[in-house]
């Protein structure tokens, strides 16, 4: 078993020329139950915070997995059931919520991004099998239910996030011993948001593409990563004076590489960069403009004896608007 905390603080500013900022800690737990089933737990607070904002602070919802893998004829079949329990913050006034849909925008990478999204499962499962001994293929399934919450305290109904229906498949071939590619493409389509049985916010379908690159040798491993998420453009009918649909969730183009390598017995150091690209949305603030940015991640790793592992971690953000954060993950093995 083991438990990590892991205390983190980000920073951003704005084209807008506000200061976004976040205090967060995660506490997350990793249970192998037997060798085919695992449990993991995870709960956060956070205290967000901006230029012109009102500060609001509290816990976030508890969510968990429970995964089992069996193995079927050459290949294996896994399946997960994801849950989240209400118990974040909730009924936020309305410069509460001001402060949380600035945070939870797309375009940054807080660690939390809300207090609550209801109560949900998402049973899922996912079949691989090798076809040779350098290729194999995979493909998967799942679904997410929703309940209503109350994210806003003037809410006389609660808001039903829509259910999610998603598939996904790829496969995996081994270039040389130590190197790998692997091509993943992943549809999820959602259901309509609704107040009391009236349509709010219908964010359409989203298909993602991802193509993997991974290299081992020795203690050093090397992974490449380009991915593309496309979002349609969405309906909605809450706002006044304007169209009812628009494109609300920028799509997203990714370029990642990182490195991770020992450095001596007992140190490691993981690093990682990545360059971003947001499409344009209907907002009217300069939020809603076109994205072009970078990232760049450092974390050292120390293994104090058998039990503990601590990971210092800075990320640095810069194009479009500049970021900055760290924290000092810790974890336990039991």
């Amino acid at each position: 078993m083991s438990v990590s905390v892991d205390p983190t603080y980000q920073v951003y500013e704005t084209e807008g020329g506000r200061q976004l900022t976040e205090f967060s800690t995660r506490l997350s737990m990793f249970v192998p139950v037997t060798t085919r089933l695992t449990v993991r737990a995870r709960g956060e607070y956070a205290r967000m915070d901006g230029t012109r904002l009102t500060s609001v602070g509290g816990g976030t919802d508890l969510s968990g997995q429970v995964s089992y893998a069996q193995p079927v004829a050459d290949g294996s079949v896994v399946f997960s059931l994801q849950a989240n329990a209400p118990t974040g913050k909730q009924k936020l006034s309305d410069a509460e919520l001001e402060t949380t849909r600035f945070i939870s925008q797309n375009v940054y990478d807080f660690r939390v991004s809300s207090f609550s999204r209801g109560f949900s499962l998402a049973p899922r499962v996912t079949w691989a099998v090798p076809l040779s001994d350098r290729f194999a293929v995979g493909l998967g399934a799942g679904y997410q239910y929703q309940r209503g919450f109350r994210p806003q305290a003037s809410l006389e109904e609660d808001y039903v996030p829509g259910d999610g229906v998603g598939a996904n498949g790829g496969f995996d071939y081994k270039l040389t011993e130590a190197s790998a590619l692997g091509l993943d493409v992943a549809y999820r389509w959602y259901q309509t948001d609704r107040v009391g049985g009236v349509p709010r916010f219908d964010s359409g379908s989203r298909l993602t593409g991802t193509v993997r690159y991974l290299r081992r040798s020795g203690f050093t491993t090397i992974r490449a990563v380009v991915r593309y998420a496309n979002w349609e453009e969405s309906e909605f009918g809450f706002r006044r004076q304007s169209p009812n649909r628009g494109q609300v969730l920028p799509p997203h183009g990714m370029v990642l590489t990182s490195y991770e390598t020992r450095l001596a017995e007992g140190m490691r150091l993981h690093l990682r960069a990545s360059g971003h690209w947001y499409g344009e949305t209907i907002q009217d603030s300069p939020m809603g403009n076109r994205k072009l940015l970078g990232r760049a991640y450092v974390s050292p790793s120390f293994e104090i004896g058998e039990v503990l592992t601590l990971e210092p971690h800075g990320t640095a953000s810069f194009g479009s608007y500049r970021g900055y954060g760290g924290g000092l993950r810790m974890i336990g093995t039991f």
